[in-house]
């Protein structure tokens, strides 16, 4: 399910600018539940028709995809990871990390 990506490279983290509108797709491709968290932001999930809710953590169902979008606003290194810590220890952690 995890893994941070920018231009094709994988590295662990997820470079943005500040004013930048973030759309993060966030897919869960195993049968456990994953609450996902972001540190320092809150996102709005798209819920395809109305405005969604504004949060900092959803939980990802099982075998499913939720689409998220933060403003790229509170400059610093950030984490994004599973909530249940067991997974964010496992590697289920990615750092939101601004750049200029």
């Amino acid at each position: 399910m995890w893994g941070a990506s920018a231009n094709g490279k994988k590295d662990g983290t997820l470079p943005v600018r500040q004013g930048e509108r973030i759309r993060l797709v966030l897919v869960n491709k195993s049968m456990m539940w994953h609450p996902i968290h972001l540190h320092g932001h809150t996102f709005q999930v798209d819920t395809g028709s109305t405005p969604g809710p504004r949060k900092d953590s959803v939980i990802v169902p099982p075998m499913s995809r939720i689409t998220v979008e933060l403003d790229a606003n509170n400059p610093g290194q950030w984490a994004l990871h599973c909530h249940n810590i067991y997974h964010a220890e496992a590697g289920m952690l990615t750092m939101l990390s601004y750049v200029k």
